[in-house]
């Protein structure tokens, strides 16, 4: 496929989305309505379409189960489908994405500062000075973030709250302290 069908396949996608803004949408939708056999062609074009979206202010939501009960019947498997939305509009399923981005963010930000945490503290670590200066950015992170418990429930698991408070806690110690010296 060349560059020429590729963008092809972008614009008719973009333009089929939008066309059916805020509707519940899957892949094989997708296909039908845009005439792109339902594969890596097709999944390529909607993710560059989710990063022009994202450019233009709009979201092209990820793929998660349906809440349709239409699409839910039993003994049918669990379709996933997308949204497109235009640029402040949103409701349920829009927040239900967003709570679980900040989820999978809080998780990368504590994993990303546990690991450079333990290679700053590497005696045989080949860049000890970046990953201390990544450290104290996810530390950062972590402190801007002190309050996202205070949210509810849905944005950070219950399970991960007293990880992340007692993270907080003692990063919070830790800048509070008088300077040893």
């Amino acid at each position: 496929m060349g560059w020429m069908q590729a963008e092809t396949d972008v614009a008719d996608v973009m333009i089929w989305l939008r066309s059916n803004h805020g509707r519940e949408v899957s892949y094989a939708d997708i296909a039908a309505g845009v005439g792109i056999p339902d594969g890596r062609r097709l999944r390529r074009a909607v993710g560059v379409v989710r990063v022009i979206a994202a450019n233009r202010g709009d979201r092209l939501e990820r793929f998660m189960p349906s809440t349709d009960p239409a699409r839910r019947g039993s003994g049918r498997r669990r379709v996933f489908v997308t949204r497109y939305m235009r640029n402040g509009h949103g409701d349920e399923f829009s927040a239900r994405d967003a709570m679980a981005a900040a989820r999978a963010a809080m998780t990368s930000v504590k994993d990303m500062h546990r690991a450079t945490t333990f290679e700053a503290d590497n005696p045989h670590s080949i860049a000890r000075k970046e990953f201390e200066t990544m450290a104290q950015a996810a530390d950062e992170c972590i402190t801007k973030v002190a309050g996202l418990d205070t949210v509810g429930p849905q944005v950070v698991r219950q399970e991960n709250t007293s990880l992340l408070a007692q993270m907080i806690a003692d990063l919070e110690a830790r800048l509070t302290e008088p300077a040893a010296g």
